[in-house]
């Protein structure tokens, strides 16, 4: 996979020696939120990072896929968000200080019909776009239309065999053309710069664990300036109790294993943090949220804290609101309640646990109206994986500055 570094090299590696200075500077640009970035952020309530879902399709059959039931494009009666609305929530997110807009699924982003020009307006407001994709739709046209944008690309590699990576997606051919995509990111340039412009997103299962060839993509991610986003299942959506959970004793092998890697070959020290590998610790509930499909707002596309309703609220008044504000209040620094609530043995259905610490922080509190309008809200849809039924209509997303009273229509009678 791409150029050698002999080891007696790799310690003076550009990308390492300012790595030593900064271990953000190994993470991806428009992710690599630093420990003062987010506390000066969090000091002023300024947002740093939006994630959104563009759609919910997606031509890979991945066992591991996390999805919850509502980030599906298939479920009926609910109206996903326009390409305009879209805009107009990175305009909300913009004047609320968000640098970076992240789309991490649902499904495969690039298959959008509003990805490019989501993206152009990205662009034009001075952002970052941050794209995860499968790597299906890049070739040498979208990659340079890509690198133009400023996007900073996260592509799907399992593993260096295209038989293994075909069998994890189930789509015969996949691993090809996945491989290809990632040596033309390389050579168009999104790994020339520090922080880098691309990462591997790999997924770690009890059905491939070869250490060895972790060990392989992890050096060569490293020698190549290339972010390696390397953890285990987020168990949710189809990984959810299907025994596919790389275990809580496996996580802290994995990222040991790493750590001793960049320690012994690289001279990089730092205390890992499960269930990230290589030094990164997420931070995007300090700085960010996430908006899905249809308007609801959550703290992270992974927990999905369930936060508010862009049909309700302005994504001004849901960052402001009791509740919001409570949830990111404690320093995240890499934790992931989501894994760390299922090692523990909580076992909630995925919908259940967007809501449950809420309900819990009402019974000590006054409610939050904002949340209050979100529960209300998705109480109006029954949703299950193979689908849904509305029990009211869908609205406007709500403007910035405007109150409720002043778009909601008058509810319809709900269809039988």
């Amino acid at each position: 996979m791409g150029k050698s570094i002999t080891v007696a090299d790799r310690k003076n590696l550009p990308h390492i020696v300012a790595a030593r200075q900064r271990i953000e500077n190994l993470w991806a640009r428009g992710t690599d939120y630093c420990e003062s970035t987010v506390a000066e952020a969090q000091a002023h309530a300024r947002m740093l990072h939006l994630d959104m879902d563009f759609t919910g399709e997606c031509q890979l059959k991945c066992f591991y896929c996390d999805r919850t039931p509502d980030r599906y494009s298939d479920v009926p009666n609910r109206t996903e968000l326009t390409t305009e609305q879209r805009k107009d929530i990175i305009r909300q997110a913009r004047e609320l200080g968000a640098t970076t807009i992240e789309f991490p699924g649902a499904g495969e982003p690039m298959i959008d019909p509003g990805f490019w020009e989501v993206l152009e307006y990205i662009h034009d407001n001075d952002m970052i776009p941050v794209v995860f994709t499968s790597g299906w739709h890049l070739n040498e046209l979208t990659i340079d239309r890509l690198y133009r944008l400023g996007a900073t690309i996260f592509i799907k590699h399992n593993s260096d065999d295209p038989r293994v990576q075909d069998k994890m997606v189930g789509v015969k051919g996949y691993g090809r053309v996945a491989t290809r995509a990632l040596h033309l990111l390389v050579e168009r340039g999104f790994a020339s710069t520090i922080p880098t412009r691309m990462a591997i997103d790999m997924v770690v299962t009890p059905h491939f664990q070869d250490m060895e060839e972790i060990g392989t993509i992890f050096r060569w991610c490293r020698d190549n300036n290339v972010h390696n986003y390397i953890m285990t299942l987020i168990p949710e959506g189809m990984a959810d109790h299907r025994q596919v959970l790389f275990e809580k004793r496996r996580a802290d092998e994995l990222i040991e294993f790493m750590a001793r890697i960049d320690r012994e070959e690289y001279g990089l020290e730092y205390v890992p943090s499960r269930p990230m590998g290589g030094g990164y610790r997420c931070r995007q509930v300090n700085v960010g949220l996430f908006v899905n499909l249809f308007g609801e707002v959550y703290d992270c596309n992974g927990l999905g804290r369930l936060l508010g309703h862009l049909r309700r609220d302005s994504l001004a008044d849901i960052w402001q609101s009791t509740y919001a504000r409570r949830v990111r209040q404690p320093d995240q620094n890499g934790f992931c309640l989501l894994r760390e609530r299922q090692w523990q043995g909580v076992d909630l259905g995925p919908m259940d646990r967007k809501t449950e610490q809420y309900l819990h922080w009402r019974n000590r509190h006054e409610a939050d109206p904002v949340m209050e309008n979100a529960l209300d809200e998705i109480s109006q849809v029954e949703i299950h994986r193979r689908g849904a039924r509305s029990r009211a209509v869908d609205v406007e997303i709500l403007p910035a500055g405007a109150r409720p009273a002043d778009t909601l229509p008058a509810q319809a009678p709900a269809k039988p």
